[in-house]
């Protein structure tokens, strides 16, 4: 089978050439462990994403990353980076079709980064569209045995639920996260805060009952405070709630 191209390269030939100007000691320094890492910016795989799009070639480019998947073509960090990015932009007729793709993907994912650069085609207005059947859609990544999965569904949830219909069910799905794996607790400190910070009410009693976990739950209140937006008396009610470990 021949090869994906545009603009007359393959997508790694596209990679290797951008990762001349990118920063390739510095991205390994962002994730330690991660094979393949080129180091290529994020606007050059949005750009690049955007130029598969644009070319009408992306059904191509997507069967060759998800059938080719172990390919050395698509082992690359940013090739998955990348084929998050066009699933980003795609038009998505069939929901259930658009849905596969984005679980084919998710099973790619293996970095913190290739995981955060997800957003749904149409972004808000999609999901406010399909919001039912798109909340059933991630919340049983949260109970998957991969870290990164795991990682997905908290990252998406916040990105999209945190509003007054979902924030305490949220909650509750966060306090029944069960994997330990570092990006994990990581991404679940992120949602929690950015709970606190739109909706306080509904979440400071998660946080006064001590309902998560005390690293993730000192976390959470860590990266509350951390924000411009709680102002210093609420943050001096949150340090006091820090528990010792």
């Amino acid at each position: 089978m021949n090869q994906y191209q545009i603009g007359g390269k393959t997508i790694s030939e596209h990679l290797l050439t951008l990762a001349e100007r990118g920063n390739r000691p510095f991205t390994e320094n962002l994730h330690p462990g991660i094979p393949g890492v080129l180091g290529v910016r994020i606007p050059d795989l949005r750009n690049l994403a955007k130029a598969i799009v644009r070319s009408g070639s992306w059904q191509d480019y997507l069967t060759e990353a998800e059938h080719g998947a172990n390919s050395p073509e698509q082992d690359f960090m940013e090739a998955r980076t990348l084929h998050g990015l066009v699933l980003g932009l795609i038009p998505h007729p069939d929901l259930e079709e658009y849905l596969s793709r984005v679980a084919c993907w998710v099973k790619r994912i293996n970095s913190w980064s290739v995981c955060d650069c997800f957003t749904f085609s149409g972004r808000e207005r999609f999901v406010s569209e399909h919001s039912d059947r798109i909340w059933q859609f991630l919340l049983p990544y949260l109970d998957e045995a991969g870290e990164y999965e795991v990682r997905f569904g908290i990252v998406v949830l916040m990105q999209y639920f945190i509003d007054e219909e979902h924030v305490l069910p949220l909650l509750r799905h966060y306090e029944g996260v069960q994997h330990e794996g570092y990006y994990v607790r990581m991404a679940l400190a992120w949602a929690i805060a950015e709970c606190y910070i739109h909706y306080r009410k509904e979440t400071l009693p998660f946080l006064t009952a001590q309902r998560f976990p005390v690293w993730v739950h000192n976390k959470a209140i860590q990266k509350a405070c951390e924000s411009f937006r709680v102002i210093p008396e609420e943050k001096a009610t949150l340090r006091s709630l820090r528990v010792k470990a």
